[in-house]
């Protein structure tokens, strides 16, 4: 039995409203088939799922409920409007009305209307939601196009602009995509342009490595031309302290926080305390459930643990909280988990810097949970701790001057 001070209080529950997505995004994780499944997760089901979640005894003080994984927008306000109000019945009456919930969806925007907008003003103290946007019109529409390959991003901007109109911030979620590396101005400087109205933006380098060649010179470049991108979106960064330009950029900030944090709380930022079970639950339209990380389905690492079921760990709807956290199954794949944070932790020197989730990155390329230093880890993880340190140093270097 997995000893239970490994399982995390659950902090965020990731809900598959529908798999259904409007859009065809070319780097989606879901595959077409998913995307194209317009299955609903029914009150029933989503009543179940919090009755077990909200009357377990693996809940802290706090709750932050995610829609996600399809587009959640393709649903009516009127969905949410009876999913939030069944969650909020049942917090009442198992854990009482101090216990804090939050909701967010996170959408490609290009379904916000006035309906919406209306609801999220109504909702709007315990409602937030992420847009999906790469940027300027020649990167967004590069990826992110429809079923009928037509571009997007006018549909998208639409959105952000009608948020803005009436007032309601957002955050802004962009996937760097390889052709974008060469534009980091234009990049950032798209997003700077709402920074009335976006709260935080974060970006996600797309993993291409698996379509590049793996030998150690051109993955040296990849390397070579993000370190590139960051300094130069880093001195824009630092013009706008200057201008007075307020956008808050989440990866510097989560890095700078896990320089700067206090001892005491640093554990809470390392690999192994990201990806401890429980403390991310995801939940299917049909109540199957996997934790670890965000977005982890039932096609992840096939039938690596003898059951055809990926990682998924059970359903909320047979399956209690207490039997999945004692199965056998999550015991397993926790210790090919501690076994990969181990290797990295004895080899790798960047490793009390590392926010986690490239386990798996490292079970699919080497299918060896122990193997470090990936290609992935080489770009996401020391370049850009390379690129921060040595922006910190120079600036450093210059105040003293």
């Amino acid at each position: 039995m997995l000893a239970e001070r490994k399982i995390a209080p659950i902090e965020m529950v990731v809900l598959q409203g529908t798999p259904f997505c409007n859009l065809n995004c070319s780097y989606c994780y879901l595959g077409e088939a998913t995307r194209r499944n317009t299955a609903t997760m029914q009150p029933d089901v989503l009543k179940a799922i919090f009755e077990r979640i909200l009357g377990s005894r693996y809940i802290d003080r706090a709750l932050r409920v995610s829609w996600h994984s399809g587009e959640p927008m393709v649903l009516k306000p009127s969905y949410y409007r009876e999913a939030i109000g069944t969650i909020l019945e049942l917090r009442d009456a198992l854990c009482g009305p101090d216990f804090g919930i939050s909701f967010d969806l996170q959408t490609n925007g290009t379904l916000i209307t006035q309906e919406w907008c209306d609801f999220l003003k109504e909702l709007g103290d315990i409602i937030s939601i992420g847009i999906s946007c790469d940027g300027p019109a020649f990167l967004h529409d590069a990826h992110r196009l429809s079923w009928t390959h037509k571009p997007t991003h006018q549909r998208t901007l639409a959105g952000m602009e009608l948020m803005r109109r009436n007032g309601l911030r957002f955050d802004a979620i962009a996937v760097l995509s390889r052709d974008g590396l060469a534009h980091p101005e234009a990049f950032v400087n798209f997003f700077a342009q709402y920074a009335d109205s976006i709260r935080d933006f974060h970006f996600n380098l797309h993993d291409e490595l698996d379509v590049v060649s793996m030998d150690p010179g051109s993955v040296d470049a990849f390397a070579a031309q993000y370190g590139d991108f960051l300094r130069r979106m880093l001195a824009v960064y630092a013009r706008w302290g200057i201008d007075g330009t307020r956008l808050s950029i989440r990866n510097f900030a989560s890095f700078y926080e896990r320089i700067f944090s206090a001892e005491a709380d640093k554990p809470r930022y390392d690999a192994r305390s990201m990806s401890m079970p429980f403390r991310t639950l995801n939940v299917m339209t049909n109540g199957d459930v996997s934790t670890f990380y965000a977005g982890l389905t039932g096609d992840e690492c096939g039938d690596l643990y003898g059951d055809g079921r990926g990682l998924l760990l059970g359903n909320l709807l047979s399956d209690d909280l207490d039997a999945i956290a004692g199965s056998g199954k999550l015991a397993r794949i926790a210790a090919d988990f501690e076994a990969s944070h181990a290797a990295c932790e004895h080899d790798c020197e960047y490793f009390d810097l590392c926010a986690g989730g490239y386990n798996l990155v490292k079970f699919r390329r080497y299918a060896d949970f122990t193997a470090t230093r990936t290609p992935e880890c080489f770009v996401h993880v020391q370049t850009f701790t390379d690129t921060l340190l040595d922006d910190m140093n120079r600036n450093a270097r210059s105040s003293a001057v």
